[in-house]
């Protein structure tokens, strides 16, 4: 089974992809807004995520990279964008308007070892809060499973209060602990991927 064949109903409110467009893995129209077509991240997307990337907040750039910056250097974002698929997966959402592409947010996971693989999600300012965080931790997690992962693990900033939030409810059973100012969080793939909710197994406590 493909990819796009196993991410295309990664959500309840997620869209089929259309005919014609079978680069797209998922939709999802936002409400009172445009629509968000999911797909694996190219090169030439270069110039898309570096206008992302400028146009962020300080807050959401410290949250992503760990790191107080403004811009990223060519270099690092051609590495970025070079995706080797046996290492590594990553998904994007763009948006169009007028003619004009705007990539919206995106997500990757790196395998560390056989079952396992870090992961790292960022939204855009504008378009935060509107369910596209826990749509892309889903879209990973069903393709997680394709390749055999399955167990993630991230990072987070103790100030990233939505990134936490966003585990809490989508991964009620994982299980972690803080490092400092540092949360590491393991994430169980299939309670993501399938929505196996256990609300009697709270995030662990600073």
């Amino acid at each position: 089974m493909s990819h796009s064949e196993v991410v295309q109903d990664a959500t309840d409110s997620a869209e089929k992809p259309k005919a014609g467009h079978e680069e797209w893995v998922a939709e999802l129209p936002l409400a009172g807004g445009p629509v968000v077509r999911f797909r694996h991240v190219r090169p030439e997307d270069e110039s898309f995520v570096a206008e992302a990337i400028r146009t962020a907040s300080r807050e959401t750039l410290l949250h992503r990279f760990f790191s107080p910056m403004r811009s990223v250097s060519p270099g690092l974002l051609r590495q970025m964008l070079s995706i080797d698929r046996a290492k590594e997966t990553c998904v994007v959402g763009a948006v169009s308007d007028r003619g004009t592409v705007r990539i919206i947010c995106g997500a990757r996971y790196v395998k560390l070892r056989p079952g396992a693989a870090e992961i790292a999600l960022t939204v855009h300012d504008d378009f935060q809060r509107r369910g596209l965080g826990a749509l892309l931790l889903k879209l990973l997690a069903r393709l997680a499973q394709t390749e055999g992962i399955r167990w993630f693990e991230a990072e987070v900033l103790a100030s990233n209060h939505k990134m936490l939030q966003l585990f809490k409810k989508v991964a009620p059973r994982s299980s972690g602990h803080w490092t400092g100012d540092v949360y590491h969080i393991v994430i169980d793939v299939q309670t993501v991927a399938h929505g196996e909710d256990s609300p009697d197994a709270p995030m662990s406590d600073r």
